[in-house]
């Protein structure tokens, strides 16, 4: 009996040994795959500039802009008006179309379902978000569009990339116009 545990001890000992010796096995392959990351003195630098990178990339697209507070900053991109959240201390920045449709709060049901049906079909398949937001002071019920996204000056050509985004914007708002005509025609052919 004793050799019995004896021998249990010795192959359980073998396992953990096994075991010990795969984890580090594991750990050096990954630790050779996987780039350590330490911060730095610079990599804080470029989230201390996500404000200002979006206010020079603005002026090299040759927007007019208005810096609203801290945070938000207001421009025109082809003939638009949209609006910038970005923080000197987030890599990462918010830009709004605001109120590019909107309907009256007293619209007719069947109205408001196209818009809402619009809606979700859109956002099914873009890049932006399409949302909506009810007024009670004015009774509009307003669409906007929102995208969330890097901007770090590591990224190539940031004018080429924040104008591909606006120019999105764009083709958000046709496709959903267009979704909600769709679903204003199946209404009237039933």
């Amino acid at each position: 009996m004793a050799g019995f545990f004896v021998m249990v001890a010795l192959v359980g000992a073998y396992i953990l040994y096994r075991m010990y010796r795969y984890e580090r096995e594991e750990d050096e392959v990954v630790g050779a795959t996987t780039p350590s990351y330490t911060a730095t003195h610079d990599d804080v630098k470029i989230a201390d500039e996500t404000r200002d990178l979006v206010i020079e990339t603005l002026k090299e697209m040759g927007c007019d802009y208005e810096e609203v507070n801290e945070s938000r900053i207001d421009f025109v991109y082809q003939g638009e008006r949209f609006l910038v959240e970005a923080k000197n201390d987030c890599y990462f920045i918010n830009v709004y179309d605001l109120w590019w449709y909107d309907l009256s709060t007293y619209c007719e049901v069947e109205e408001f379902a196209a818009m809402q049906k619009a809606i979700n079909e859109v956002n099914a398949h873009a890049s932006c978000t399409v949302l909506y937001t009810v007024n009670q002071e004015t009774e509009r019920i307003g669409m906007h569009t929102r995208k969330n996204m890097l901007f770090i000056r590591q990224i190539p050509d940031l004018k080429g990339y924040l104008t591909s985004v606006l120019d999105d914007f764009f083709k958000v708002q046709r496709a959903v116009l267009t979704e909600i005509e769709k679903c204003k025609v199946r209404e009237e052919q039933k």
